[in-house]
């Protein structure tokens, strides 16, 4: 059923209209477009892996691993896919299926983190360690054992460093023997790790209802509490000038530009009616957004506070993806997975669909 696209003044608007669907046999766990937009991966609880084509949801190629997939993800770089897998393993296929390597685990426990970094060098966390690996597979940097399991990994914009976090701190890596680790602190639960895409700050959600950044060149650090429930959610806008935020039915949006977000009132964006799961930035600057009523919503918060366009999805959003090209939006629940194509147009002057509704998602900033 296509999606049906909802305004409250003018300005424009993002039709999401519906391309196709498709049944994974168990829970998806984890959806990831190709550098080109024309491949989709997803994986499945019970093994599953099936690369599909973007524009059809036709299957290229499946296999079935021994074990749950937890994550999957293309490289930026070229044509690899890694699949993270409970069985302790992460396996590096080629986008036709070729499987290149499998890459080793650590003793006990399964690989739940991939990343890429641009220059296609691979780390995997698995339990309080992450290794880094070439696109060959060949062993790059393991980390000491963190204090507690690893909540995120990623890389710095450039692919110098390697940014982990887990309770009580957030580390950077350099890619350097013999360099020592950077360690921003923070006595909490950190939940997760959103590096700004120019690299200057680092976001994390916290165990106690709050988002805690840090401006990498200074050091300095900041807390922006007061959310309702655990803001788990994070997404930076491309130009790295607003973060949204979830944690209760409204997206918190903070702004850094000028002496911000310290000291200023948040955007608040609503049209949701229950928390949200999930947000996704696409480079082009349109943000999605994902709700436990299983509605995704699209803004483009560069220019209006209110809702340009809505999909349902059906049941609660476990992963939403924009293409490259920001031309396709994928979205993933316990049951199935439906891509949107994402069209553009003026609105007139007329609200279509439901009034958008809900309550605050955020606090102040200190």
């Amino acid at each position: 059923m296509p999606g049906v696209s909802l305004l409250q003044k003018p300005g424009r608007r993002a039709h999401l209209l519906e391309a196709w669907r498709f049944v994974p046999s168990e829970y998806p766990r984890g959806v990831a477009f190709d550098r080109t937009g024309a491949l989709l991966a997803l994986g499945a609880a019970d093994g599953q892996l099936v690369v599909l084509d973007a524009a059809t949801g036709a299957s290229r190629w499946e296999t079935r691993l021994p074990d749950s997939v937890s994550t999957v993800a293309f490289s930026p770089a070229d044509d690899r896919l890694a699949v993270a897998c409970f069985d302790g393993r992460t396996r590096l296929y080629r986008s036709d299926g070729e499987l290149l390597s499998t890459l080793p685990g650590a003793k006990g426990g399964w690989v739940e983190w991939v990343a890429w970094s641009k220059r296609g060098q691979l780390a995997t966390a698995q339990g309080r360690g992450v290794r880094v690996w070439t696109a060959d597979g060949q062993p790059v940097l393991e980390t000491p054992p963190h204090e507690s399991t690893i909540s995120g990994v990623g890389f710095s914009p450039d692919g110098s460093r390697l940014l982990t976090s887990c309770y009580g701190a957030v580390r950077l890596f350099p890619l350097e023997a013999g360099v020592e680790a950077r360690t921003l602190s923070w006595k909490s639960s950190l939940l997760s790790l959103t590096p700004s895409p120019d690299g200057k700050v680092i976001a994390v959600a916290t165990q106690d209802n709050s988002v805690h950044f840090w401006r990498l060149a200074s050091g300095k650090d900041s807390e922006m509490s007061g959310y309702p429930a655990k803001p788990t959610a994070l997404a930076w806008s491309p130009d790295s000038k607003l973060l949204c935020t979830g944690g209760g039915a409204d997206i918190c949006g903070w702004r850094f530009v000028g002496r911000g977000p310290e000291g200023s009132e948040p955007l608040i964006l609503r049209g949701h009616e229950q928390p949200i799961t999930r947000l996704a930035y696409s480079r082009q600057g349109l943000l999605a957004s994902g709700a436990l009523d299983g509605d995704v919503l699209t803004w483009d918060p560069a220019a209006d506070a209110t809702p340009i366009g809505i999909a349902p999805l059906g049941d609660e959003p476990a992963e939403l993806a924009f293409s490259p090209d920001g031309a396709r939006l994928c979205g993933a629940s316990a049951r199935q997975v439906v891509l949107w194509e994402v069209t553009h147009a003026q609105a007139t002057a007329r609200a279509l669909g439901r009034q958008p509704g809900g309550r605050a998602g955020g606090g102040a900033s200190r």
